[in-house]
């Protein structure tokens, strides 16, 4: 026997080559990454189409609001010129052969005008309602195709063993947390990939294109070519603030810099400028040392419901608290917005399959085995209570 060949035997005493097997899951491996940079390029190309339909359906409504206008001129043009016909033909005899005729021609032109505009309207709208359900159907077919691309990602990455350690170490239960571990990271890539993609990589394009407008016309004008060089400048501060707020996002500094609480209130100012959402944070003396991803944990949490407040409640005030003890903290937030029913949003988000916002919440706060408590009436806004451990020597003793 080759003793530089790997081999094993199974309970029958047949010899397996592990080489072979590891060339098998190689190539294996090899073929589904490939696949997957092809889903990759299938998921851009739906963004780009997508991208494209919303650029044509903007268009479509300022074409039609044009037309409207046109429409609501020529009818009252068309009004006048019957009138004028009316009067003509029912006093002829004051009028000579030319002004009837006049009258005549004018009313036929207006009225083939009114019609043609009236016409442009309705093939407009009708082209507005199928691209707004193209739209829905290319933003359905991107988040299908992330959705795969995730679920291969997350198969490679077991094919790799890169997480076997913790399925040897905890067996069955090991397994269910290095999927929820790849599911919460895949979730949180494609979250930064469209934050990027909506933001930045769109100014960064349109940044490219008008330079080369900008380009063009200053040789023709200076004037007028600095003040699109002007208007660029504008827009590439613009791109470089978003890309900073997604840096900022991926990891505020200022946690390691100025601790928990300052950071906290930092992003509560900013946040109370961007939205008028009056925002106060009350933050208690920090007693034990918070390991920095707790810190970061509450860091996301308050980001998320705060996002949340933003996009549904309809608040005016806003009241973040942290209060913490020797082995846990809590954070409560409180709002005066419009409120929920808390069970109907969780069942409706769970058959829909979402992973961020609310179920995303109860999720980072499982992770820690943190408890989390909504207490929401309609129209009597919504308190949030989340209790999680200081560090891991908490979850360890515990």
């Amino acid at each position: 026997m080759d003793v530089d060949k790997k081999s094993t035997r199974d309970d029958r005493g047949n010899g397996i080559d592990i080489d072979k097997v590891q060339e098998i899951l190689s190539a294996t491996i090899t073929s589904i990454d490939n696949s997957k940079n092809q889903l990759l390029d299938i998921v851009e190309n739906a963004r780009e189409e997508h991208e494209l339909l919303r650029n044509e359906l903007n268009f479509i409504k300022m074409e039609i609001d044009r037309v409207i206008g046109d429409v609501d001129r020529l009818t009252l043009k068309d009004k006048l010129v019957r009138g004028k016909l009316a009067e003509v033909s029912k006093a002829f005899n004051r009028y000579d052969e030319e002004d009837i005729k006049k009258a005549y021609t004018s009313a036929a032109d207006v009225k083939v005008e009114l019609m043609a505009a009236m016409r442009d309207e309705q093939q407009l709208k009708v082209r507005r309602t199928s691209l707004e359900l193209s739209i829905k159907r290319a933003l359905k077919n991107i988040q299908n195709a992330e959705h795969i691309v995730q679920q291969v990602t997350i198969a490679v990455t077991y094919l790799r063993g890169e997480i076997l350690s913790a399925i040897d170490v905890m067996g069955n239960e090991g397994m269910a947390l290095g999927i929820k571990i790849l599911e919460a990271q895949e979730n949180e890539r494609m979250r930064i990939s469209r934050d990027i993609h909506d933001g930045p990589a769109q100014q960064i394009a349109s940044i490219v294109m008008k330079a080369d407008f900008c380009e063009r016309i200053a040789k023709q004008d200076l004037d007028k070519g600095l003040k699109e060089l002007a208007e660029l400048k504008d827009q590439a501060k613009r791109a470089l603030k978003e890309v900073r707020g997604i840096i900022h996002d991926l990891r505020p500094m200022s946690l390691d810099d100025l601790g928990l609480n300052e950071t906290v209130e930092n992003y509560a100012m900013s946040f109370s400028n961007e939205t008028q959402i009056k925002l106060r944070v009350k933050a208690g003396r920090i007693i034990s040392e918070i390991e920095p991803i707790i810190k970061v944990a509450v860091f996301r949490l308050i980001q998320e419901l705060l996002n949340n407040i933003k996009k549904h409640a309809k608040a005016s005030d806003v009241i973040i608290q942290l209060e913490y003890g020797s082995k846990y903290l809590r954070l409560t937030v409180i709002d005066n917005g419009r409120g929920f029913d808390v069970d109907k949003t969780l069942e409706k988000l769970k058959r829909k399959h979402e992973s961020f916002g609310l179920l995303g919440i109860f999720e980072r706060v499982k992770q820690f085995n943190g408890e989390i408590t909504f207490h929401s009436l309609e129209n009597e806004g919504t308190t949030v209570m989340i209790k999680l451990p200081v560090n891991r020597e908490v979850l360890t003793n515990e």
